[in-house]
């Protein structure tokens, strides 16, 4: 069951990747979604989503948790997948006003969902009988430096963007454009600068 611990990180940090493309280039930079009144919703809903990810990192990815620390992480997966789900449902009237999730940032969710879950299956597969009773050690073990370096990225990454997107709700912070440094640089090739001079 070992082997299936390698998978469970490769898709962690696919799905940060994935994820970060969807923040910073859809929610933040095309939609501001911090901005507009109908998206604040679920524009709070990725902040806590992303607060949830930094004890499942913790439980499930820092060490090979068993006993309470492991049913702790499995409480952080339902709570993370709840919040999504609430996510999802939020989403038609959320971006009504600018015709719905295009076919780009749609796939990305998908994309997103899938490699969250698959790691999540991976990592609960390795885990013996023994690990899920509540009188077992809270660690079996580690998952090696490696590991370990990888969920403290994952933990601190989704702490500062929890943070930034309550942040973001700041009218001070709220009011910053993700694309002035176009205008600052006087870009006028770039795609997304084109995209900032016509909204």
């Amino acid at each position: 069951m070992e082997h299936l611990v390698i998978p469970g990180f490769v898709f962690l940090n696919l799905f940060m990747i994935v994820g970060a493309v969807d923040l910073f280039y859809f929610h933040m930079w095309k939609y501001k979604l911090h901005t507009r009144p109908e998206s604040i919703y679920e524009h709070k809903l990725h902040g806590i989503f992303a607060l949830i990810m930094v004890p499942i990192a913790y439980f499930l990815y820092y060490q090979n948790s068993g006993g309470w620390a492991l049913w702790a992480g499995v409480f952080f997966v339902a709570a993370a997948l709840t919040v999504e789900m609430l996510d999802v449902f939020s989403e038609g009237d959320s971006r009504a006003l600018v015709g719905g999730l295009t076919t780009g940032e749609y796939s990305l969710h998908v994309a997103a969902t899938i490699l969250k879950v698959a790691s999540f299956v991976f990592i609960f597969g390795t885990k013996p009988a023994a690990a899920w009773s509540l009188e077992s050690p809270l660690s079996l073990g580690s998952y090696g430096s490696m590991g370990e370096m990888m969920a403290v990225q994952v933990m601190l990454g989704s702490l500062f963007i929890g943070l930034l997107h309550f942040a973001l709700l700041n009218k001070r912070f709220g009011s910053i454009s993700f694309s002035s440094a176009c205008s600052r640089l006087g870009c006028t090739g770039l795609g997304c600068c084109a995209a900032e001079r016509q909204t």
